[in-house]
């Protein structure tokens, strides 16, 4: 790896050179075999500087940041030596590239190492940070996962396979081994550049500038593989060098993404959300562009008939489509149900208090607000303020556990002693307040009270009784006299109730 003002020096360099290269043999700086030379040659160094790059910086890492490298290298030494075979030919010998030939072997071997480092890439995450699109690892959104894959594959491989794959074919008569090396390039390519885009999306993915020029590296290689396709498809008479420039500038690409510098911080917000929409659209984007094509072949008589691949390959994505969307919906609402389900546990804890699972003070008094209308309408309730007797001797003497324990043992004794109507609320500390509502004497509910406490804590209770309706009453008014009818019972010597009128 480099510094971060050596890097930048670096890569004006290496691209500068590689699209000098490929526009020196484009624009007739120079001609003729000197072309076919300067383009094969720049596509070998390009090749085997990748190689290096990845080799000699892999030793200056460890962990997973050094195992993609030295699978890169690999992929790229294969990647030259089928380059070295072709320059072989097209140099030495002067005869046409065979196909297939060795130098397909080379060129297709990146593949599965680029496959394996991206997978190590994509498993070196960064932890406690939320993602919004790839977080909810349920088997919802693995499944959605794949379907984008084969909805983006069986795409770009119609449109591939219309544009320039199905013309080689058809023209070229192909043997299967043929065939199989010439759908294996477009294939290949495309589940590469899926596997891109999505751990693109992920934010806790650590090696993002790594993946971000590995990717452009592995697009430009596409690219390049595209074009030729498409120029062998229409029996062109050469591959001008601009159609090679993926092969010069995309390995030059994957050493900078080698000797790309370890991210200082976290990405801009701004970048890591234009790669979420392009995770977000990237199943429809070539859908569309498919679905275009084969609309164009429906509307105009002259273009011949969709063949069996094509046919194979819409339906394919059709289902593909249909089952995602279906999972969508059902993964929609599922969400939806967890977000109820929050928010209701939301509600529940701004409203309850934690230790006692009791209602808090705030529920409490708005509660006793209702209870205070219904009572002007000649509903009567009941108030009791319940203290325990002596609690931070408890806290004091066998500490804050066993006292937690004692208030969850007092909460428990106070519901069985009410209906499932009436509210009982922890005030603060060991302070509790019980709300019954229609009821004509609530002191008999005071005293189920103390009887159920006095086998855990002795208490003293102050009780309120609001039986007939008093214009200037109000919640305030009632919390108060209860409270001072409690502490009464405490001058009493606790272990007992008064009733405030």
């Amino acid at each position: 790896m480099l510094g971060t003002r050596r890097f930048g020096v670096t890569a004006a360099v290496v691209l500068g050179s590689a699209a000098a290269a490929s526009l020196a043999a484009s624009v007739d700086v120079v001609t003729g075999e000197a072309a076919v030379a300067l383009d094969d040659l720049a596509q070998l160094a390009t090749g085997l500087f990748a190689t290096g790059a990845c080799w000699w910086s892999a030793r200056r890492t460890a962990g997973p940041d050094r195992v993609w490298r030295v699978l890169m290298g690999l992929g790229m030494f294969g990647w030259s030596v089928g380059q070295s075979l072709w320059t072989w030919y097209q140099l030495v010998e002067k005869r046409a590239v065979p196909s297939p030939s060795p130098a397909d072997a080379g060129y297709l071997s990146i593949v599965p190492f680029a496959f394996a480092a991206l997978l190590v890439i994509g498993g070196h995450r960064r932890s406690g940070t939320p993602d919004a699109v790839l977080d909810h690892r349920s088997r919802y959104s693995r499944l959605v996962l794949l379907l984008d894959g084969v909805i983006v594959t069986g795409s770009l491989f119609a449109l591939t396979w219309t544009t320039s794959l199905g013309g080689l074919v058809e023209s070229g008569n192909p043997s299967t081994p043929a065939f199989l090396v010439a759908i294996a390039y477009p294939l290949t390519d495309l589940v590469l550049l899926v596997i891109v885009v999505v751990l693109a999306a992920d934010r806790k993915v650590v090696l993002k500038p790594q993946l971000h020029l590995l990717g452009l590296g592995l697009v430009g290689l596409a690219a390049s593989d595209s074009a030729f396709a498409y120029l062998v498809s229409v029996q062109a008479p050469e591959v001008p060098p601009l159609a090679n420039a993926g092969f010069v500038v995309g390995p030059a690409l994957i050493a900078l993404a080698a000797l790309a510098p370890p991210m200082p911080h976290a990405a801009p917000r701004h970048i890591a959300r234009a790669w979420q929409w392009a995770y977000l659209l990237m199943p429809y984007l070539p859908l569309l562009v498919c679905s275009a094509i084969v609309l164009r072949r429906t509307l105009i008589g002259d273009l011949a008939p969709a063949d069996a691949v094509e046919i194979g390959c819409g339906f394919t994505v059709f289902v593909a489509v249909m089952l995602r969307q279906l999972t969508t919906i059902v993964e929609n609402t599922r969400l939806a149900a967890m977000l109820r389900e929050s928010e209701r546990d939301l509600v529940h804890e701004a409203q309850h208090d934690a230790l006692t699972g009791l209602a808090n003070r705030a529920l409490f008094e708005r509660r006793l607000d209702e209870a205070m209308a219904a009572h002007h309408d000649g509903v009567p309730f009941g108030l009791l303020f319940v203290d325990l007797d002596d609690f931070k001797a408890v806290n004091d003497e066998s500490g804050h556990a066993h006292g937690d324990a004692v208030l969850e043992r007092v909460a428990q004794r106070l519901r069985q002693c009410v209906r499932d109507t009436d509210v009982v609320a922890r005030l603060g500390g060991d302070e509790f307040g019980v709300l019954v509502e229609g009821v004509d004497e609530p002191e008999k509910v005071a005293f189920r009270i103390l009887d159920a406490l006095g086998e855990v804590i002795s208490a003293s209770v102050g009780v309120v009784i609001c039986a007939d309706p008093d214009p200037e009453d109000t919640a305030e008014c009632v919390l108060k006299r209860a409270d001072k009818a409690m502490y009464e019972a405490k001058r009493d010597g606790g272990r007992g109730l008064v009733i405030h009128p």
